[in-house]
């Protein structure tokens, strides 16, 4: 059995390679779990963006109803500024208390009850402390109490609307699977049966038993499971769970060894996915250890998400207003790069690449070309290195000081780059002869995230030519480091040294 399974690792490492590149190659998925990973292709809609919809129609409702209020009721001797603060703060108010009750998490919006009592809460604190506020202030006319009371009527009635629309909508989605938390689990055996029963009580709350993967090939692991055909091993999981768009991969091997736990850890870290594990394993000493539980299963969560929910949305709009800011300073120097590059040498101004993008999809790039057209690399199999002759002379100049880059802001503002984030590699880059993905098992979970046009790596001194493994683990290492501590004061950190990095960076041609 064992050299059997050596003889299909080394089928398998061989032919995910393409020919003359040696790029990976997508795993050949079977029949059935391809088939199902292309029903799943469509993304699930994500209960974060309920949330901030439901945010700000609340905030947008409470503002205007205001508004109105104050027009119907008896004129008040209030300039606009006042009044637009006025009802701004008691919005803001509002929805700031609902989000610190818990009223936009998808469990409590779910939940009416609970929904109603949190809005009505939140809305008659809000009202209660615009009205001290107001009386502190010495506006204690009173015309001040028939529009507050007007207003509280009515951003009531709008609330309860809200509310209960929300929960409808919500009802609706998950009838029509757009709104589901995909799941699956590692594992097989008489455990895992119970396991995906209690899966299947939670369809109701949206949770969607999506399969099962396991490598051993004996009579531990049957090959149908509670009525769910085994989809294969753990490299098929990896291809699976990138093509559905998995949310939660749960390895359910009952008192798994911290040694098991470590290899299958090891090759489920390059999917941007929550893990868990059934609780009573032998968990790493570096996961999270929070509990979480489906039924009467309890599990330990191992690894969350970079990206989800709030911060996803925080960090996208961080990206756009940037990126434009950016365009809009440096348009300028991008038309004078342009020309110079056309008045040097012939063919187009921009050059295009694939790259490595989030989740390992192959994404488009933009640069400004910097060598002769006839040299271009799309490839990136031999690298640049020092004195290269096929870089043009305006070309050393720009890469030296990374202004081939700037179209990449192009590439945030599509959404396949962020300004801050592991550097996107070339599908077929390398150091020397060997791929960078074949350097370190860590390499793909750099992909969890979008990449980006600048890194935690690259102010650290991690930029340009990477010529020895040892440099591709320490840039690694640095990008796996940012994902683990992501926050926006990090992003604006990393933007703001870039330029400095720039400055003191030697190896980059």
């Amino acid at each position: 059995m064992e050299h059997i399974t050596a003889r299909k690792r080394l089928f398998a490492e061989t032919y995910r390679r393409r020919p003359f590149t040696g790029a990976p190659r997508p795993r050949l998925l079977g029949g059935q779990a391809l088939a199902k990973a292309q029903r799943l292709a469509q993304p699930a809609l994500r209960p974060s963006v309920l949330s901030l919809a439901l945010f700000a129609l609340e905030l947008l409702a409470v503002i205007v109803i205001g508004r109105l209020a104050f027009a119907l009721t008896v004129p008040l001797e209030l300039g606009e500024v006042k009044i637009s603060g006025i009802l701004w703060l008691a919005g803001v108010l509002m929805v700031v208390t609902a989000r610190l009750l818990g009223g936009y998490r998808f469990r409590r919006m779910r939940a009416l009850p609970a929904s109603l009592a949190i809005g009505v809460v939140a809305l008659a604190l809000a009202i209660g402390i615009t009205r001290s506020l107001l009386a502190y202030a010495g506006i204690e006319a009173g015309g001040v109490d028939r529009w507050l009371g007007a207003w509280a009527l009515g951003a009531l009635a709008a609330v309860l609307i809200l509310r209960s629309g929300m929960r409808l909508r919500i009802g609706a989605l998950m009838r029509r699977r757009r709104l589901e938390h995909r799941i699956v689990v590692v594992g097989g055996g008489p455990a895992l049966s119970a396991i995906i029963h209690e899966i299947d009580k939670e369809r109701g709350k949206g949770r969607r038993m999506c399969g099962f993967f396991d490598e051993r090939c004996d009579q531990r692991s049957p090959n149908v499971i509670a009525g769910y055909h085994k989809m294969g091993d753990l490299d098929d999981l990896v291809e699976f769970a990138r093509l559905a768009r998995i949310d939660t991969v749960i390895i359910a091997i009952p008192h798994a060894s911290h040694l098991r736990i470590q290899q299958l850890l090891g090759r489920l870290f390059v999917l941007p996915v929550d893990i868990r594990v059934l609780d009573g394993a032998e968990i790493p000493e570096f996961s999270r250890k929070r509990r979480s539980s489906i039924g009467r299963f309890r599990f330990i969560e191992i690894y969350k998400r970079p990206f989800t929910g709030a911060r996803a949305v925080q960090k996208r709009i961080f990206d756009v207003i940037f990126a434009t800011l950016a365009l809009f300073i440096l348009a300028p120097v991008m038309l004078l790069v342009a020309a110079l590059i056309r008045l040097e040498s012939r063919g187009p101004v921009l050059f295009v690449q694939r790259r490595h993008g989030f989740n390992n999809a192959p994404i488009t790039v933009l640069k400004f070309r910097s060598m002769y057209h006839e040299a271009c690399d799309p490839t990136a199999v031999k690298a640049v290195r020092r004195h290269d002759a096929r870089v043009t002379r305006v070309g050393r100049i720009i890469r030296r000081a990374s202004l081939d880059e700037l179209p990449q802001f192009l590439n945030v503002l599509r959404g396949e780059l962020s300004l801050v984030g592991p550097r996107p590699h070339a599908l077929a880059a390398r150091t020397g002869d060997i791929l960078y993905d074949r350097v370190t098992e860590a390499y793909s979970a750099r992909h969890r995230v979008k990449p980006g046009i600048t890194g935690w790596a690259q102010i650290n001194g991690w930029r340009g030519e990477m010529n020895s493994s040892e440099k591709i683990r320490a840039r690694i290492e640095h990008d796996l480091y940012y994902i683990e501590n992501w926050s926006l004061w990090l992003d604006l950190k990393i933007m703001l040294l870039t330029p400095y990095s720039l400055i003191k960076t030697k190896n980059a041609y």
